[in-house]
């Protein structure tokens, strides 16, 4: 069976943030995160100068792996030549202190350096980081600055550590799997969740379609309801959705008085590039701020199957626009990537498309919709939280509305998309001469 971890380490990135709100306790979660070594004057540059420890970098990339369990005919797990179950580029923006991410789904088809095609998680296992990070590097055109690999229990350890998180679900998730010790029972909608249980939040893919029978033979099992749920998109959006419950978990009163003990339970969780004194720094950059706004999106593509295998297919240019748009800032790539969707809802027939050629001439892609009931005031919404430097771009470019979140439906129908309702107030924006006869 599959799991999560990959993502978690973004969370280690930040997990001593409380040490930089503690004052005089900064320089002994210092010295826990320095390690052996003890370097403190190291410790010292990374809570003063954290920007010091990477030198001529305004920005860095960070590959995270999940690491896959395999598992022996006796069903006894273990991670030799295990494949990567997720893959995400976290991109960190030293100077304006916000990260990115890019999720990369484990299915993804490539031709990898080696010479063999089949899916990215399939590098891990042959070839290691390196062959994950040359494969990364043809497909993205992006080469990783650090790497982090971690353990298919980091998931239930680290929550564990930090006690509980607080997520949220669209729909139910129930799945049993007894040869793979997976038993999946949640709700819809907000809960508290333990180690064991956020461990099933992020390895659920699907409802139970058949069980086993005594001669090990799989039987239909019929009236099964689908999940909401199902699917790797839906379950990489709920790693996604860990990484912020796991860094407002760490980040509580009650977790600075054990924060010594929490880095080193997540230390013993991953296998990493970075030195203990880089994150210490990473933190004292981050320290005091709350709601971090994580901008995360998966990379765009469509699932295809090949030979009787499912594969997730990407365009190759567009694959590339993402990775720079999320991970090296690049707004012009993200502009190639988003859908504006105009609707006019004004008393001015035609505004909608007026609109869309203004926006036409400045590179958008724009679909005019519909005739909607009249508003005042136009409205801008985006999906994914990714796209709202998009959105704030685009409120520049009409010179008018308001930018919100779309609401959670229409974020999962379609997270590209921009999606403009165009108010009263545009008249005079785009019909100035329909807008004084009004």
């Amino acid at each position: 069976m599959r799991w999560l971890a990959g993502l978690l380490y973004a969370l280690l990135l930040l997990l001593c943030l409380a040490a930089g709100v503690m004052g005089r306790v900064a320089l002994r979660m210092g010295e826990v995160l320095a390690g052996p070594d003890r370097d403190l004057g190291k410790v010292w540059r990374g809570i003063s100068n954290p920007r010091s420890l990477f030198p001529g970098k305004d920005r860095l990339v960070v590959l995270l792996v999940g690491q896959d369990y395999n598992r022996t005919r006796e069903g006894i797990p273990h991670t030799k030549r295990s494949r990567a179950d997720t893959i995400m580029l976290i991109g960190v923006d030293l100077e304006r202190r916000t990260l990115s991410a890019c999720s990369v789904p484990r299915d993804t088809f490539v031709r990898a350096p080696d010479g063999v095609s089949g899916k990215i998680n399939g590098t891990f296992a042959r070839g290691g980081i390196e062959l994950l990070k040359a494969t990364l590097a043809d497909l993205l055109g992006i080469v990783p600055d650090y790497h982090v690999v971690i353990k298919p229990s980091a998931v239930r350890t680290i929550v564990d550590a930090v006690g509980g998180v607080r997520v949220e679900s669209i729909d139910e998730m129930r799945y049993d799997d007894s040869w793979g010790g997976l038993h999946i029972n949640l709700p819809k909608g907000r809960m508290f969740l333990n180690g064991e249980q956020a461990e099933g939040f992020v390895r659920f893919r699907e409802v139970n379609r058949y069980r086993i029978d005594e001669r090990g033979r799989r039987i239909p099992l019929r009236n099964v309801r689908p999940s909401l749920e199902e699917g790797d998109i839906r379950r990489t959006a709920r790693q996604q959705q860990m990484i912020g419950a796991l860094i407002a978990a760490a980040n509580t009163p009650v977790n600075w008085l054990k924060l010594d003990a929490i880095i080193d339970v997540g230390f013993s969780q991953v296998e990493t590039d970075m030195e203990r004194t880089q994150l210490l720094a990473l933190a004292s950059l981050f320290r005091g701020q709350h709601g971090l706004g994580l901008a995360s999106a998966t990379l765009a593509g469509r699932g295809e199957t090949r030979g009787g295998a499912y594969y997730y297919v990407v365009d190759p240019e567009e694959a590339r626009d993402s990775a720079r748009w999320l991970i090296l800032g690049d707004l012009e790539a993200g502009l190639r990537l988003a859908t504006v969707r105009i609707d006019n809802a004004s008393d001015v027939p035609g505004l909608a498309r007026r609109c869309a050629a203004d926006l036409e001439s400045l590179g958008y892609r724009v679909l005019v919709g519909e005739r909607a009931d009249p508003i005042e005031a136009t409205t801008i919404e985006y999906g994914s939280a990714a796209f709202q430097a998009l959105a704030d771009r685009l409120r520049q470019a009409l010179g008018i509305g308001v930018v919100v979140k779309a609401p959670a439906e229409e974020r999962d129908r379609n997270p590209a998309l921009l999606h403009v309702r165009l108010g009263r107030d545009a008249a005079s924006r785009f019909a100035p001469a329909a807008a004084s006869a009004l």
